[in-house]
């Protein structure tokens, strides 16, 4: 079966994907690898040890004669991907701002055990995640990839940073499939579970009780109507992320307190989501996709903030390696880009 092979590199764990012809997973593995300490004492990647596992698992893969791979690509968060030159002496990489433009030599050809493979040169997940909807879609969007981050990612807008924005490392411009896309990001999930696990104790609450709760459109709108300040997050993000100001006792109930906080939570992301907004917005519909699009209160609350937009979920499952392979699609199998499933939920507060 001819298949393209792509490398997800995250955070924590380390991902080979095998897609076929209609881009569908045909084989999934996953390894996790403890972080070790760089000279200066910091945590970084063991990447001796994930490049060695890589090439391990490619060439088991084309020695076990199952799959015939056509294409390879990789994706990662940015301190992930790497540069080398054409001796293989590491150059730089997305993190330190070494390396920023590939140019247009985004595929090359390489023998690996008498097979014949087009490599890609790797893209950064959040460049990923956005390929599935470009590909897909032809109004304009926004696209909203939530997880550790929420960063929004405009590809109707160009605008590079103002040298005031600049100053921010939460507002760029990166080039996704050549389009320069103007993107903004807030911490999201990190935020999110240090409260949730205050309300937990407060409450009494074990487990995960919060993926349960729903919020009712009437809330929504009687919360938005109510025009006060935040009541969580009043200074904006806390020192170490938990609010330690807010007196729970006001509120009656663990979904009550649930609400308020991720209400007040979603106005944070709000500064992110107007920092990539073009003037005039030509945008119509927001793409919300990632951990938090499975997350009912979040999403209904973020959809009640954009009034003027068709908002959607999107639960593709291993998005980013999905982009990744559309990527290099064309040029491992020659022919056009089959449709591809986005997972798609309307969002509609009328309950």
């Amino acid at each position: 079966m001819d298949v393209i092979a792509v490398f997800d590199v995250g955070k924590s764990s380390k991902r080979l994907l095998l897609y076929d012809f209609g881009l569908h997973v045909v084989h999934h593995e996953e390894k996790l690898f403890a972080e070790i300490n760089d000279p200066a004492g910091g945590q970084c990647h063991d990447t001796d040890t994930i490049i060695t596992w890589m090439k391990s698992r490619l060439a088991e893969v084309i020695s076990n004669g199952d799959y015939n791979i056509r294409g390879l690509n990789f994706t990662g968060a940015r301190s992930c991907l790497i540069h080398l030159d054409e001796k293989g002496n590491w150059i730089g990489s997305e993190e330190d701002g070494k390396v920023r433009d590939t140019g247009e030599h985004k595929i090359f050809e390489v023998k690996i055990a008498g097979h014949v493979i087009m490599v890609g040169y790797g893209v950064r997940n959040t460049s990923a995640s956005m390929i599935p909807y470009l590909m897909s879609n032809d109004k304009p969007f926004i696209l909203v990839s939530t997880g550790a981050w929420c960063t929004f990612m405009n590809p109707f807008n160009a605008e590079p940073p103002t040298e005031e924005e600049s100053v921010n490392e939460r507002i760029s411009l990166v080039k996704i499939e050549g389009l320069p896309v103007r993107t903004s990001r807030a911490l999201l999930g990190r935020i999110h579970d240090l409260n949730v696990a205050r309300l937990d104790e407060r409450y009494g609450v074990t487990g995960e009780l919060f993926k349960t709760i729903k919020i009712k459109s009437k809330k929504i709108a009687k919360m938005l109507s109510a025009r006060h300040e935040r009541i969580f997050f009043r200074h904006g993000i806390p020192e170490g992320y938990v609010d330690n100001e807010v007196n729970l006792s006001h509120f009656l109930t663990y979904a009550d307190a649930y609400h308020q906080m991720m209400f007040d939570l979603v106005d944070l992301c709000k500064d992110s989501y107007r920092a990539v907004l073009s003037v005039p917005d030509n945008t119509e519909i927001v793409f919300i996709t990632g951990g938090f699009a499975r997350n009912d209160t979040f999403v209904r609350i973020l959809a009640g903030r954009m009034p003027d937009k068709r908002v959607f979920t999107s639960t593709v499952d291993n998005a980013t390696a999905l982009g990744a392979a559309m990527n290099i699609y064309e040029s491992s199998f020659g022919t056009p880009l089959p449709p591809s499933y986005l997972g798609l939920r309307a969002i509609i507060n009328n309950d």
